[in-house]
């Protein structure tokens, strides 16, 4: 997970840890205003408890019969407070600070050190938000995947039907996702429109999120447009450009869509380039998806890129009908 969605979070905790503090100062100032007898009853307690930690640290020969002395006060205070609750129908807990989270205090964590529940929840939210597909995981997710729309009947002089091409992409598009960390592997999702490439990328980036890891999705298109704003636009950037570009590199999981809609020249090259060498070199996935064939690849791109494309990326082709036509 980026570390900088924890540390953003985590502020966020620390914000409603104080504004719960601060909700519950101002709830025990209206009461000791309406119960003054109340405040006058802490007020005693705290200045006992201050003597009776100065006891402690003096240690007259005495010391056991002033601290005797000295808690008998605070334990009759404390009953005349619970007197005062009940007189006022207030309940013990009444000035207690009220978290959001009540498994937690609003941490985050619970008292093992384990992730709360409401964290795991905070996680994930954040990172669908930050994947740039929040809208569309919902319904296009390996739970929503049916393959039976798929053909079974051979596709020109393809070795497998469709279908049964779809089953050897569905298997590798989970193992990809279930050995994300133990293996270095990309995919290269390629083959004509509408078969279902955008589809699996929102399946894989809806496991992978699932689990807190992070997930960029940004269509060819897209991807280029932020790294040009940040790299001549730098003055006027907005901080959600800022944002996307850093994670363009930092986040675990990289989705590149529509390889090859883009316009092609050497700024764009140039930069395609350095975005899959610096992830390789610093074992982040990529999964690209394009329209284009392999030989349509190799003419597009310089050899550099390609080279880094063949070599590093499990080639993943899709064929058959127009789904959304059929559909």
């Amino acid at each position: 997970m980026n570390k900088q969605i924890l540390e953003n979070i985590m502020t966020e905790y620390n914000k409603k840890r104080l504004r719960a503090a601060r909700n519950a100062d101002i709830k025990k100032e209206k009461l000791y205003e309406s119960i003054p007898e109340l405040k006058d009853a802490d007020d005693a307690i705290k200045l006992l408890s201050i003597r009776l930690s100065k006891l402690f640290l003096s240690r007259p020969d005495n010391l056991n019969e002033e601290v005797l002395k000295l808690k008998e006060e605070i334990d009759g205070l404390k009953k005349y407070k619970a007197d005062i609750y009940t007189k006022y129908n207030l309940h013990e807990d009444y000035l207690d600070i009220e978290y959001e989270c009540k498994k937690c205090n609003d941490t985050g964590y619970y008292d093992d050190g384990k992730k709360c529940s409401c964290l795991n929840k905070q996680i994930i939210n954040s990172l669908y938000s930050m994947s740039n597909m929040e809208c569309m995981l919902g319904k296009e997710n390996f739970d929503a995947f049916d393959i039976n729309v798929f053909s079974n009947e051979t596709y020109k002089n393809e070795k497998l039907t469709p279908r049964q091409n779809m089953y050897y992409i569905l298997e590798i598009s989970e193992d990809f996702c279930s050995n994300f960390y133990d293996s270095n592997m990309n995919l290269l999702l390629y083959g004509s429109t509408g078969l279902g490439k955008t589809f699996m990328c929102n399946c894989i980036a809806k496991a992978l999120i699932n689990r807190e890891i992070s997930v960029l999705y940004q269509t060819s298109f897209s991807l280029f447009e932020i790294v040009e704003n940040h790299k001549f636009n730098k003055q006027n950037e907005s901080e959600e450009n800022l944002i996307n570009y850093n994670m363009i590199f930092e986040c675990e999981l990289l989705i590149i869509d529509d390889l090859g809609t883009e316009v092609s020249n050497s700024f764009t090259n140039a930069e395609l380039f350095n975005i899959i060498n610096e992830r390789l070199i610093n074992n982040k996935r990529i999964i690209i998806s394009t329209n284009l064939s392999l030989e349509q690849l190799r003419d597009t791109y310089s050899d550099r890129i390609t080279s880094r494309i063949f070599n590093n990326f499990v080639p993943l082709k899709f064929y058959g009908d127009d789904l959304r036509y059929k559909n």
